[in-house]
């Protein structure tokens, strides 16, 4: 029987105590590499044997969903443009319909079928620096992509890198709640 991510991924994450990852990470953005690696490495070795590129592709995308509503961060997940699901658009699709410079698209590669997809990204988003692929292990992609064991790309640093290109597009790093 496979483990449930998700459930190793929260009660890691509720070990740790949400409350105190969310206040945090949102007084100092720096602490996300810190609190993702460390996930990361606890998550993992909760995994075992059953650690393949699938569970942990699967494994990044639920923590970089749980990082981006702990920082506050702009993003939408899981939407559909023009027939191509998009994992997660920052800081919306809106921008990347208006102004596609100042818009990241990340990628998940969890199987094939998700490498094949990444030519359909490309037509919604042509800007390579702006479409980032998250992996298990470094895929033949000319961009940027982050994967567990990179040195140049780290996975750990992602939330922290969102930000950076958030601030150097002059974008608002924030979520704006409405009421």
């Amino acid at each position: 029987m496979s483990k449930d991510v998700k459930e190793i991924l929260y009660t890691v994450i509720d070990d740790i105590g949400r409350e105190k990852i969310r206040a945090d990470v949102s007084s100092n953005i720096e602490l996300s590499s810190k609190y993702c690696a460390d996930i990361l490495e606890r998550c993992r070795h909760d995994l075992g044997d059953e650690a393949n590129d699938e569970t942990l592709g699967m494994l990044c995308e639920s923590l970089l969903h749980f990082m981006l509503t702990a920082t506050l961060l702009p993003s939408e997940r899981r939407v559909i443009v023009q027939g191509t699901e998009l994992d997660i658009v920052v800081p919306s699709v809106k921008s990347l319909a208006r102004n596609p410079d100042k818009t990241l698209v990340i990628q998940f590669i969890k199987t094939d079928a998700d490498t094949a997809r990444i030519n359909q990204v490309m037509m919604l988003q042509k800007n390579l620096e702006n479409l980032w692929i998250v992996s298990a292990r470094k895929t033949e992609y000319e961009g940027r992509n982050y994967y567990l064991g990179s040195t140049k790309f780290e996975y750990s640093s992602i939330i922290r890198d969102i930000q950076i290109f958030l601030a150097r597009k002059g974008v608002s790093s924030l979520k704006m709640l409405h009421g």
